[in-house]
């Protein structure tokens, strides 16, 4: 008979008379299988993976007429397969699973273009020579106009694009205000002192005016006669001394 002690106490393996098997037994055996079929399972994605990169190794590249224009389509990996005993070798793609003939034009490392025609078929292709395309058109190679125009493209950008600092930018615009500044107060300064320079120069002609009017008395007196026109121009500078210690004699004079 079953014992119901045994069952109460969560003992199954005694229950059923097999000694040292219990529920906490069993749950350990299954987690330690989960764990191995985990593990079991992300080493064998994780090789399935590498073996597969390893095995697609050519880069296909589909392009296609779409809206009357080439356009690029997709890419797709490939792999060379060997068939037959005499070497021969197909082109085996990953998404599309297409066979296609070993390509002979290579656009890269590993690289490989493919047009995909209007019928399904897939044609290995390579890149128009754009030069000898236009060289039988009889283009020119050098357009003036085009060159202008892209020195003006390139002026603009770099005018938008340079970050310019602020002396940079305002330095001549402060320097014009600065000269102006100085200028003006130039202006000002000599403005009003034009007043006294008048005054001054006034004093200084009164002066020049009464020294030549001595002049010209002391060669009326020493000569007894008035000079001619003309004729005393040379001797005034020459008597200029005379004047100047006669006015000389006549302050000491004066004083004593």
């Amino acid at each position: 008979m079953v014992d119901t002690g045994a069952l109460k106490s969560g003992d199954f393996g005694s229950a059923l008379g097999i000694s040292g098997f219990s529920f906490g037994t069993i749950g350990t055996v299954f987690l330690w299988v989960g764990i191995f079929l985990v593990i079991a399972l992300v080493l064998g994605l994780s090789v399935w993976v590498i073996y597969s990169r390893r095995l697609y190794t050519k880069k296909i590249w589909v392009f296609r007429r779409i809206g009357g224009v080439p356009v690029f389509q997709y890419e797709d990996k490939g792999r060379l397969m060997s068939f037959g005993m005499a070497g021969d070798k197909l082109m085996n793609l990953k998404k599309t699973k297409k066979f296609l003939p070993p390509p002979t034009i290579q656009m890269g490392r590993e690289l490989f273009w493919y047009w995909e025609r209007e019928d399904g078929e897939f044609i290995n292709f390579s890149m128009t020579d754009i030069d000898e395309v236009q060289r039988k058109a009889g283009a020119y190679f050098v357009d003036t106009d085009m060159r202008m125009q892209r020195l003006g493209i390139e002026k603009n950008l770099r005018e938008r694009m340079e970050r310019k600092g602020f002396f940079e930018k305002y330095g001549s615009t402060i320097a014009g205000v600065i000269f102006v500044i100085m200028v003006t107060v130039a202006l000002v300064v000599l403005f009003s002192n034009l007043k006294d320079v008048a005054s001054s120069m006034d004093s200084m002609a009164g002066s020049v005016n009464s020294m030549a009017t001595e002049i010209r008395s002391f060669y009326e007196e020493r000569n007894n006669l008035r000079p001619q026109e003309g004729g005393s121009e040379g001797l005034i500078p020459a008597l200029l001394p005379l004047i100047l210690l006669r006015r000389k004699n006549r302050k000491k004079g004066g004083s004593t």
